[in-house]
């Protein structure tokens, strides 16, 4: 263990080493992936119709932490460690610690360890990432369970943050107007839900996660070809990123690119 002023982050080699490894801007970019599957994930539309973390009752909130540290591993293609720190970067133990607001919690094995801490704002859409050593001193005193937060002062002045709210895939359905998407939800059946959305909201991409949990299925590509078919004769297309005609259609009409599993709709020719 490096012997480092727990206040100076310049200082500590292995938050410098793990602060260098993160940065890339693809790397960045893959916490935000891991951060926005895990809360569909949790969220769990296609099978609950729920579209917003805000109705995940408490149990499954506590679980959303280790569902990020997991999917957050993944996309940067770490090893899960079997016992006590989550993974290894640069040769330096890491622990990676989630939260919705900004009250990480640090577990006893992960004092005077390198953390990265991540937070996310589904209303707004963004995501934070920073780098800092749980050094104890840095820390509040324990809670029953012997976890600390993060003292104030520290999180300013210790943590260094390498993404402060960053750009997070937007929920299609959390941020409907309030009004469209109930009309969207009145409808009675899966199909129809996926039909009134590319109706009512165009040119906007719609993940393959909402239409699941518009269609509350898993498998929401034929909602959206049927949707395409029934819209035609209404004057709107429907286009999915898979397909490079579509793509070719999006660049000609100037509307966005879309990812593989991403569709959208429009009136224009």
């Amino acid at each position: 263990m490096e012997t480092v002023d727990p206040h100076d982050r310049e200082a500590d080699p292995g938050v410098s080493a793990v602060s260098d490894w993160i940065c890339s801007e693809d790397r960045i970019e893959a916490i935000g992936r891991g951060i926005r599957t895990a809360i569909d994930w949790v969220i769990d539309g296609a099978r609950t119709r729920r579209y917003s973390v805000e109705q995940v009752n408490q149990s499954e909130k506590l679980y959303l932490g280790n569902r990020v540290e997991h999917e957050v591993l993944h996309e940067l293609g770490l090893e899960k460690q079997s016992q006590g720190i989550d993974t290894i970067i640069q040769g330096h133990q890491v622990d990676i610690k989630f939260s919705l607001k900004t009250n990480w919690m640090i577990p006893p094995e992960g004092i005077d360890h390198v953390c990265v801490l991540l937070s996310a704002d589904d209303d707004s859409s963004v995501f934070s990432v920073g780098v800092f050593r749980a050094a104890a001193g840095l820390l509040n005193a324990p809670n029953r369970d012997g976890k600390r937060s993060i003292k104030r002062e520290a999180a300013n002045n210790a943590v260094r943050w390498l993404a402060s709210r960053a750009p997070l895939a937007e929920n299609f359905l959390l941020h409907l107007d309030p009004a469209v998407r109930t009309a969207i939800l009145a409808e009675t059946s899966g199909q129809s839900r996926v039909t009134q959305a590319f109706r009512l909201v165009l040119e906007k991409p719609i993940s393959t996660v909402a239409l699941d949990t518009l269609a509350v299925q898993r498998d929401p590509s034929k909602r959206a070809r049927d949707a395409r078919k029934a819209l035609a004769s209404e004057g709107i297309r429907v286009l999915c990123g898979r397909w490079e005609s579509d793509q070719a259609t999006l660049r000609r009409l100037g509307l966005p690119q879309l990812g593989r599993e991403e569709w959208i709709s429009t009136r224009r020719s």
